[in-house]
């Protein structure tokens, strides 16, 4: 017998040794070795991603939370593309539903090559890859080997056969297709599909599905050896047409990855509610779907990069809708606190109404300005009503000081702190639970974006002046009928504009800041979106509760035209006439500037607090603490019409300065500044109190 023969005889017969000799080690272990159930394993590969849903399941926006691998959600087998499993069978597992675990012809062949030569050929079927992914122990290039060892393979083998007794090969097939390892770090066909061709498994074709194949054995191989390898497998399954497809799509897309998210339609709510969940949650908010793209849509109508809004439903104080900006890359400018003092005052005048210091026709005190006065002594007059609708500054301060702590007490209400002085700041979503309560018969609940148990609202306001409130702020036609639309706007620094729109079931609050025009637009924008919430269920107009009755009025003299006015039961009157004159702070003037620069060298300045008509009793209080008594010497009041004043030595910084009554009642206050040594020069005379 020749020596080639006899070589050739001989490595039959090993062969044949080696076969019997694994199948007998495998079929002992089969029953042995420890394999994790199917559903076990599809439990475990959990997304690296967090995702935010509307409440009918719509997914609005995702964040992604695990930074070490990039793992979408968990795809059934009959998902995947035919192309892609004709690829991937024809390059990694060809017998695949012939074998039962293990390739013994390639994988002996494997061995008896790798015997003889030094570049090795690998034989691992779709089981024994899968089996090496499922167990750390048999991961590829473990203890840093670039191959795994001859014992690995040997466990690698064993496990498959045991993977194979356990699951079905539509289960092993389906777990490799969601686990398998491609290009950076992506795992699993699903988040690669999405990252380098924008597609889902299921839409992938015969390039992508040949790039996808040839991927798996090298995940991280450059462009133009990724395509040859395509062509060649392309040819393997008689595609070569494929070829050049692949060619251009492997140079296009393998260095380009996509890393947006899927779902930006709420990307803004996605970030507040994401960031501090775990991969692969699905949370469900109260946002509806269709509302938070019509609110995003509208909002890039206005054609401005700074704007934002949210929607609540007034019966349950959840969020319907929540835009932080019109592009998904801006900052949340819903959140930010915001100068909301004009969108305050209903809620002001709404506690002065309730405790019955004012109703809608009470006549209150407005600066003349550019207008006649309505009165002989000089002085213009208004209505409560109209200076709430028109909001006046002067009446506004009237009022307020009227409810004093009153007011603070309401705002803690509604989980708002207020400041020192002033009224204060407050974001989108806190302006939208004060006017749903407005709408809600003053029941207040803080706004929500995740479903929670039925809360018990809090009484803001009595139901009787929340309804009067509302009267005021009604929009009106052309005519003066009156529409079932509340509106309330604010401008902030001539650029910003806040408004508030608000019906029976929903209550609107938009911001935007931009050029000329903006506010206009913004109201207009609001009415237009919150009739279409209404187009197939017509917004109701508020009922009056039983504590409201409603009586002809008559201004004496004719500062308004005589009218029917809505009252909480006992304030009702016929006629209103112009008040006495009232107390009032004379120096500082409101938001003037006491220049204190003469302190560095005269220890005994003192600037004199002046007001006029002071009633007998009446005191100073300056920060919260009393200062003296309302006359020159501290010591008592004069209760006379003549200027009293109180001396005081200036303390830099803005303090708030109250005329009180006996009672401890309001009278007037003023907020100042004052300049310490080091400032810059003082403003001119008229604007800073008397100094001595």
């Amino acid at each position: 017998m020749s020596s080639p023969a006899t070589a050739s005889l001989l490595a039959s017969r090993l062969r044949r040794i080696a076969v019997f000799a694994l199948v007998f080690v495998v079929e002992a272990a089969r029953a042995t070795q420890p394999i994790p159930a199917f559903a076990d394993v599809k439990a475990a590969a959990r997304p690296s991603v967090a995702v935010l849903l509307a409440r009918d399941g719509t997914p609005l926006a995702e964040r992604r939370i695990d930074p070490h691998v990039r793992r979408l959600e968990w795809v059934a087998l009959n998902s995947f593309s035919p192309a892609l499993r004709e690829a991937l069978l024809a390059a990694e597992d060809k017998r695949f539903f012939e074998h039962s675990g293990v390739d013994w012809r390639a994988f002996v062949g494997a061995l008896w090559h790798n015997l003889w030569y030094d570049r090795k050929r690998g034989a691992s079927t779709l089981s024994m890859q899968l089996a090496g992914l499922l167990d750390p122990e048999l991961a590829l290039g473990r203890g840093g080997m670039p191959r795994r060892s001859l014992g690995q393979k040997w466990d690698q083998a064993l496990a498959a056969q045991a993977l194979e007794a356990r699951w079905t090969k539509e289960q092993i097939l389906e777990a490799y297709l969601n686990l398998a390892p491609f290009r950076g770090d992506l795992q699993g066909v699903h988040a690669a599909a999405r990252a380098l061709f924008g597609k889902s498994p299921a839409e992938l074709g015969r390039a992508e599905a040949l790039i996808l194949a040839v991927l798996l054995r090298g995940p991280n191989a450059r462009p133009e050896h990724v395509a040859q390898r395509a062509c060649v497998l392309a040819e393997r399954i008689n595609a070569p047409a494929a070829c050049g497809p692949a060619q251009r799509l492997a140079q296009a897309s393998l260095d380009r990855q996509r890393t947006a998210p899927r779902w930006e339609l709420a990307p803004h709510a996605g970030r507040l509610l994401l960031a501090s969940r775990q991969p692969g949650e699905r949370l469900r908010s109260t946002l509806d779907a269709e509302l938070q793209q019509g609110l995003a849509g509208a909002l890039k109508r206005l054609g401005v990069a700074e704007a934002a809004g949210v929607l609540v439903d007034n019966a349950s104080g959840e969020l319907r809708a929540y835009v932080g900006a019109p592009d998904p890359a801006r900052p949340d400018q819903a959140q930010p606190p915001r100068g909301a003092a004009n969108l305050l005052l209903p809620l002001v005048y709404g506690v002065a109404i309730e405790r019955r210091q004012i109703t809608a026709a009470t006549l209150l005190e407005d600066s003349l300005g550019n207008h006649a006065p309505t009165h002989p002594d000089e002085r213009l007059w208004v209505s409560a009503r109209t200076a709430l609708a028109d909001s006046l500054a002067d009446p506004a301060q009237t009022v307020t000081r009227l409810v004093g702590e009153a007011l603070a007490e309401r705002l803690r209400l509604a989980d708002l702190e207020p400041p020192r002085s002033g009224l204060p700041d407050l974001n989108l979503l806190q302006l939208a639970g004060l006017y749903r309560a407005l709408a809600s018969g003053g029941q207040w609940l803080a706004p929500q974006l995740l479903p929670a148990p039925e809360r018990a609202p809090r009484r803001l306001l009595r139901a009787e002046a929340g309804f009067i409130v509302d009267d005021i702020l009604a929009l009106r036609d052309a005519d003066g009928t009156l529409q079932p639309f509340l509106f309330r706007q604010s401008l902030l620094d001539g650029r910003e504009s806040l408004a508030v729109l608000s019906s029976d079931r929903y209550t609107l609050v938009l911001w935007a800041a931009g050029g000329r025009g903006l506010a206009a637009q913004v109201a207009a924008l609001g009415q237009e979106f919150l009739r279409g919430l209404h187009r197939t269920q017509p917004a109701q107009r508020l009922h009056p509760p039983p504590g409201v009755v409603s009586a002809l009025v008559v201004f004496e003299p004719t500062v308004e035209n005589a009218r029917r006015e809505w009252f909480i039961r006992g304030t009702e009157t016929e006629r209103v006439s112009v008040p006495r004159n009232p107390p009032r702070i004379l120096y500082p003037v409101g938001g003037g500037i006491v220049d204190a620069t003469g302190l560095a060298g005269d220890k005994g300045l003192r600037v004199f607090f002046e007001a006029a008509r002071v009633p007998a009793g009446g005191w100073w209080r300056l920060d919260g603490e009393r200062l003296g008594a309302a006359n020159g010497r501290g010591e008592g009041g004069n209760g006379g019409n003549g200027v009293s004043r109180q001396p005081w030595q200036p303390v830099e910084g803005r303090h708030l300065l109250e005329l009180m009554a006996a009672d401890g009642t309001v009278l007037d206050s003023v907020s100042f500044a004052v300049r310490g040594p080091a400032a810059e020069p003082s403003k001119p005379a008229d604007q800073q109190p008397h100094q001595q």
